[in-house]
């Protein structure tokens, strides 16, 4: 069954690969993460050196940020430590390690025994009143949705940007389990989800005109394993759309780790689309790649490929104009060890200058997503950022996860904000949702029953709407509780109303078959 995830899974199997894949997807954290057998017989019971904290803050940092005691509760340090080592052993890094009991020991003698309890979620006022709408999938296996975005889909040949601004929305999902690409218009007569293309495990779809012929192309970013895995089966398909409305799938770039975003834009100035194109890979691959255009003939599409930046874990790729130097440049959010966001700054040619914006204060932070949008509306894109990767073994209650925005002050200076812990963050998307002159946050939560079967009890935020009263001031909605089975969201006006609606994807979630649903914005 795991090698044909197109086939029809029983519910007992989608609650076995529920527990067992969660986020692989998009960040393929949690697979590897087995406790090892002891490295050492040698089990040493005198006092810790001396130096043991520089022992381990050296060791430690080597490689990535230095893990506090905190990060994890004391009971969970000896397999965290443990499983560090075995990493080293693989990377054969010339490093002297402190001995391995020395290390547990450290940890464990500075560690808490639990994560303290997280602050009460504090009072909030009336938010706006929604209608939820589904509609049922298109036949087939249960629907696990990666990804979904709103957009205007013209017929081909609209080309005119007033004309396209008329078209309704239509949503674009991708169907992870079922391994489809699929469509829907909320506003039809009778909508129904029909399927555009099938790809093995499509994690994110960007929609653009590749050639540049007058129709609407897809870009598929495909991760080709549903399971984590370091075999080269990754891929970006081109769906070429075609004058009849359908799609011819071309694969521009095979046999490599898992793909799971690509971006377009002119990146080398050559009056052709570039793609930037995240592997996420896992452990011993994965890589940040630059597709340099060099098609003449679009019957046999050619890319240049170049290595960017050589660190699996890169989940995110957004474009924007970064610097106002007219030359499109893009933000990484590469996770993984590395936990960290960079700014690619196009310095023309197809070369590319990094500058860190953020790194996370531990490699345990387990960032899930970015957008690049003007949170504050100060006229300056900010990066909206969420941690929640839960499906690390252990499988704990992570207070450290939640919704944070990197604010632009200029000059590619970025200041870190907290906008609220919250369990298991996925996704998080800014629209004037409440109808204000700011834009509000909408965050969905993924903490699936079968690693988290006392999620009833806790009743933590599944979907929060964060209403922004004030720049920077946030007051916190809850929407959903409990019911935390969703890693991905978009606000758009789809029934044109003036008001923004919510899509919240559905991920494996037990009680529906529903691959989306839209929360109608009905207003305050």
């Amino acid at each position: 069954m795991l090698a044909t995830p197109r086939g029809r899974v029983g519910l007992t199997i989608v609650l076995v690969l529920l527990a067992a894949i969660g986020l692989a997807w998009a960040t393929g954290a949690g697979w590897w993460k087995k406790a090892p057998d002891p490295l050492s017989a040698d089990q040493p019971n005198d006092a810790l050196p001396a130096d043991i904290e520089a022992q381990v803050h050296g060791f430690c940092a080597a490689c990535h940020q230095y893990p506090a005691p905190d990060t994890f509760p004391r009971a969970h340090w000896r397999a965290e430590v443990e499983r560090g080592y075995r990493f080293f052993e693989k990377s054969r890094l010339p490093l002297k390690p402190p001995h391995l009991e020395h290390a547990v020991r450290y940890y464990e003698d500075r560690a808490p025994a639990d994560y303290p309890a997280p602050p009460g979620a504090p009072a909030s006022g009336p938010a706006p009143k929604f209608e939820q709408v589904s509609f049922p999938p298109p036949p087939g296996s249960k629907t696990w949705i990666s990804h979904v975005q709103a957009v205007r889909l013209p017929p081909p040949g609209v080309v005119d940007p007033a004309a396209i601004a008329r078209e309704p929305f239509t949503l674009v999902a991708c169907d992870m389990e079922g391994g489809r690409v699929l469509a829907l218009r909320p506003t039809d007569p009778a909508p129904a989800w029909k399927t555009l293309a099938t790809v093995r495990n499509p994690a994110r779809v960007e929609v653009v005109d590749l050639d540049r012929d007058g129709v609407t192309d897809l870009l598929v970013a495909d991760l080709g394993s549903f399971l984590p895995t370091d075999r080269l089966l990754g891929s970006l398909v081109w769906l070429r759309g075609k004058r009849d409305g359908s799609y011819e799938p071309i694969p521009l770039l095979s046999y490599t780790g898992r793909v799971a975003d690509v971006r377009a834009a002119e990146f080398c100035g050559s009056g052709k689309l570039d793609l930037v194109v995240a592997v996420f890979g896992l452990h011993d691959t994965g890589e940040i790649l630059l597709l340099k255009n060099q098609t003449t003939d679009w019957s046999k599409p050619q890319f240049e490929r170049r290595v960017l930046d050589p660190r699996h874990g890169t989940i995110h790729v957004p474009v924007a104009d970064l610097n106002g130097d007219g030359k499109p440049d893009f933000v990484a959010l590469i996770s993984q060890e590395h936990e960290t966001v960079v700014a690619f700054l196009n310095e023309g040619g197809g070369t590319f200058r990094k500058k860190i914006l953020y790194t996370a204060p531990h490699p345990g932070w387990g960032s899930s997503g970015i957008e690049l949008t003007d949170v504050n509306a100060d006229g300056r894109l900010d990066v909206l950022y969420t941690n929640g990767d839960i499906l690390d073994e252990p499988h704990l209650w992570k207070p450290f996860h939640g919704v944070q925005w990197l604010e632009n002050k200029g000059d590619l200076d970025f200041e870190y904000h907290r906008v609220a812990d919250m369990f298991g963050a996925h996704r998080a998307v800014a629209a004037r949702i409440t109808g204000g002159k700011l834009p509000d946050l909408l965050a969905v939560s993924f903490l699936p029953v079968a690693k988290f079967p006392d999620r009833d009890r806790r009743r933590p935020d599944a979907i929060t709407l964060f209403e922004q009263v004030a720049p920077g001031k946030f007051v916190r909605h809850p929407l959903a509780i409990g019911a935390c089975d969703a890693v991905v969201c978009c606000a758009a006006d789809v029934y044109g109303t003036g008001r923004p609606d919510l899509v919240i994807g559905n991920f494996g979630a037990p009680n529906t078959d529903a691959p989306v649903t839209i929360w109608k914005n009905m207003g305050k």
